[in-house]
């Protein structure tokens, strides 16, 4: 992922139980200067926490998220940066009651956009009570807009209908995807205008628990490098992008054997994959992402295309 002027983190909550981490580094040689705009139910606000954070060349500066809107159960965070750009993420973790509820870091989005791909989301129980468990949030930062969501299984058989969310220009909405049965998903929005957007789900409620935050994939047209970390249940997901097939080279940088992946036109597919890094090379633009699962593990983060290892 490289460092951007402008991104998005779709993820997180400062409500009970609920912690989050705005985590801003910069790799450059000069300090950058970032300002942290907070899009919630009232809208969007500039509070005074996120204005102006200065953060070195080569450093870190962490923002409590609940310092900037205590309370929302929904919030989007605009991250600009000027002098340098830099790379954010969010650190979120959930407690219910004495449960711990899990751990993620979450990837940006580099800008919103009329058509947002998350591939690799994977579904694992449903709900409890009135609470979801899976679930997508959206944000148009400008204007009023609906959005279609069509959702579709990773054999790329298996296709959900399309559900419609209207959208209330710079206020998040959510989506309750937990109708979906147990399995891994590409979900994909189109807007008339430009969104952002980000799908959480979790294992379960109760001990042991852990859930994900799954980020948009950019697209992903060049042969790049890549890194697979070590988790439970790797497979790297390859979605294609505007209905067309691709086939996708992976060859293990060390000098093990290629695999080709055939990726359908209309839908995903998934690879198991070891820790390590790769050169993936595809034949036609396609979203790509990591996906783990495990018993009580569940992560994700999609796969940026980069000319430099």
């Amino acid at each position: 992922l490289p460092p951007l002027a402008e991104s998005w983190l779709v993820a997180g909550a400062t409500t009970l139980g609920a912690n989050a981490l705005v985590v801003l580094g910069n790799p450059g040689a000069v300090p950058a200067t970032v300002q942290l705009s907070v899009y919630g139910a009232q809208g969007v606000s500039t509070p005074p926490g996120g204005a102006n954070i200065v953060v070195p060349a080569g450093g870190q500066r962490v923002v409590p998220l609940a310092g900037l809107l205590l309370g929302e159960e929904s919030p989007v965070v605009r991250v600009e940066s000027s002098g340098a750009p830099v790379h954010a993420s969010l650190q979120a973790s959930l407690t219910r009651t004495l449960l711990a509820g899990g751990v993620d870091q979450v990837a940006p989005a580099a800008q919103a956009d009329t058509q947002v791909v998350i591939p690799g989301v994977q579904v694992v129980t449903t709900t409890q009570g009135d609470a979801p468990g899976t679930l997508l949030r959206l944000l148009s930062p400008g204007v009023d807009t609906t959005a279609s969501v069509p959702v579709t299984a990773l054999d790329g058989q298996s296709a959900e209908a399309s559900r419609d969310l209207p959208l209330v220009g710079g206020v998040p909405a959510s989506l309750n995807l937990s109708d979906l049965a147990p399995g891994t998903y590409t979900v994909e929005v189109r807007a008339s205008e430009p969104v952002v957007g980000g799908v959480w789900s979790t294992t379960g409620f109760g001990e042991g628990a852990d859930f994900a935050w799954y980020a948009a994939s950019p697209v992903f047209a060049t042969e790049s490098v890549v890194a697979v970390a070590s988790g439970p249940g790797a497979t790297l997901v390859l979605a294609a992008d505007d209905g067309a097939s691709a086939t996708a080279t992976l060859t293990p940088a060390d000098g093990g054997a290629p695999v080709q992946i055939d990726v359908p036109a209309s839908g995903a597919t998934g690879t198991a994959v070891e820790a390590g890094v790769y050169v993936l090379s595809p034949s036609a633009p396609v979203r790509a992402a990591v996906s783990y699962s495990g018993d009580g593990a569940l992560a994700g983060y999609p796969l940026w295309p980069a000319e430099a290892a």
